[in-house]
C-alpha cells in the first residue's frame, strides 16, 4: 500500500464531527494537513491554556465566506 499526504489541491475544508458530543470542526486544509497524522480535539474547560483548535469549533461561516 502506497500512502501519499494530503495536498492543499486535493480540498477545500474538513468537517469534524464528535458524533457523542454533536460537535463539528471546521478546518481549512492548510490547518488541517498541518496537524499531520492526528488530531486531538480537547472539548473540557479544565485547561489553562485553550486549544488552537478552538477557532475552528462551529466555524461554519468559513465554508460559507469561502462560497461567496
Amino acid at each position: 500500500m502506497v500512502r501519499s499526504s494530503y495536498e492543499i489541491s486535493d480540498f477545500d475544508f474538513a468537517v469534524v464531527h464528535i458524533p457523542d458530543l454533536e460537535v463539528f470542526y471546521v478546518f481549512p486544509c492548510e490547518v488541517f494537513i498541518n496537524y499531520g497524522s492526528e488530531i486531538h480535539l480537547v472539548e473540557t474547560d479544565k485547561r489553562q491554556r485553550k486549544p488552537g483548535s478552538r477557532v475552528y469549533r462551529g466555524a461554519w461561516e468559513l465554508i460559507e465566506q469561502w462560497a461567496a
